[in-house]
């Protein structure tokens, strides 16, 4: 999922990591496809992050995760429902 601006990806990545419903808090970044420079504080940080996102065979180009993989609001409600 992909938050638009600095605030909105920090809201939702926190939101999701606190909620053991939501499938992998980890997938929140910025719109623009970059991991926060904040991400996971004192938990790997970004490095963790691609990490993670590349072991779910997300690619990276230029620092950026590929546009076509995002996953939209709607699809995530889905997800959570259950119903995908």
């Amino acid at each position: 999922m992909a938050a638009t601006g600095t605030n909105a990806a920090r809201a939702v990545g926190r939101a999701a990591a606190r909620n053991p419903s939501f499938p992998a808090p980890w997938r929140v970044i910025y719109a623009d496809g970059t991991i926060p420079e904040g991400w996971g504080a004192g938990d790997g940080g970004p490095e963790r992050c691609r990490r993670l996102l590349e072991a779910e065979n997300v690619r990276f180009v230029n620092g950026r995760a590929d546009p076509a993989q995002k996953l939209l609001w709607e699809e995530i409600e889905l997800l959570l429902a259950g119903e995908v």
